[in-house]
C-alpha cells in the first residue's frame, strides 16, 4: 500500500469528516469544520472501502436472488388458490342438487316424412291396415304429444278416399289422456270398403 493513499477520519470535537493522507495519521491538526485541534485518526483504512464495495456487490445479488425466487414461488402459490385452476389440478364436478335442477322437456325430433304438426301434436304418416284373419280395415298411425302437458280428450278424425281420389267417407279415433311427450298409436276403424287411402281432417282435445 503506497504512503500516498488517502484515509478517512472524524474530528473528535465535532465529529466532521476529515480525509488525509495516511501518512499523516497521529498528527494533530485544525479541523475545517469546527476550527478545533484533533488528532488525525484513520477510521477506514483505504482497503477497506473496496472490501465494503464488494461486500456491498455481493449482498445486492444475493438479495436479488432470492426476490426472484421468492417471487417464483409466490406466482405458483396464487395459481393454486382458490378460483384458479394450475395446469395439474382437476376441477371436481359440481353435485347435482336434484332438488333444484330444472327439468328441460327434450327437443322435438326431426319430421319424419309425411309427419305432420299442429297445436304441439305430431302426426305420423297413415295408411290403411286389414287385420289379419278378419275384413277389418283401420287408419293407423302415431299421435305425439310435442308438449309438457297432459292432454285430456284427444280426438283424430280422417276423411277416407276412393281410388279416384274422391271422399267416401271418414274414420276416427279418441284417446282419453295423451301424457307429456308421449306417443299414441290410433286405429281409427275405416266402415267403407271403397277407401283406399286416408288424410288427416283434424285433431282436438277438450278443453
Amino acid at each position: 500500500m503506497s504512503n500516498n493513499n488517502f484515509v478517512k477520519g472524524e474530528c473528535r470535537h465535532c465529529g466532521g469528516h476529515l480525509e488525509f493522507p495516511a501518512n499523516a495519521a497521529g498528527e494533530t491538526v485544525e479541523c475545517p469544520h469546527c476550527g478545533r485541534p484533533t488528532e488525525l485518526n484513520a477510521t477506514i483504512s483505504p482497503d477497506k472501502p473496496k472490501s465494503f464495495r464488494r461486500m456491498g456487490f455481493g449482498l445486492g445479488i444475493a438479495v436479488f436472488l432470492i426476490g426472484v425466487g421468492l417471487a417464483a414461488v409466490l406466482v405458483r402459490q396464487k395459481g393454486k388458490g382458490p378460483g384458479v385452476v394450475s395446469e395439474t389440478q382437476t376441477v371436481p364436478a359440481s353435485p347435482t342438487n336434484n332438488s333444484a335442477a330444472t327439468v328441460t322437456p327434450p327437443a322435438s325430433p326431426v319430421m319424419a316424412p309425411g309427419e305432420e304438426r299442429t297445436n304441439d301434436f305430431a302426426i305420423s304418416a297413415v295408411r290403411l291396415e286389414k287385420t289379419p284373419g278378419s275384413s277389418l280395415v283401420y287408419v293407423t298411425g302415431k299421435v305425439g304429444n310435442l308438449s309438457s302437458r297432459q292432454r285430456f280428450g284427444v280426438k283424430v278424425e280422417f276423411g277416407l278416399f276412393d281410388t279416384n281420389d274422391n271422399p267416401v267417407g271418414k274414420a276416427t279415433d279418441y284417446q282419453p289422456v295423451l301424457e307429456p311427450h308421449g306417443d299414441w298409436r290410433f286405429k281409427a276403424m275405416v266402415m267403407e270398403t271403397k277407401a283406399v287411402s286416408a288424410r288427416l281432417n283434424l285433431i282436438q282435445e277438450d278443453q
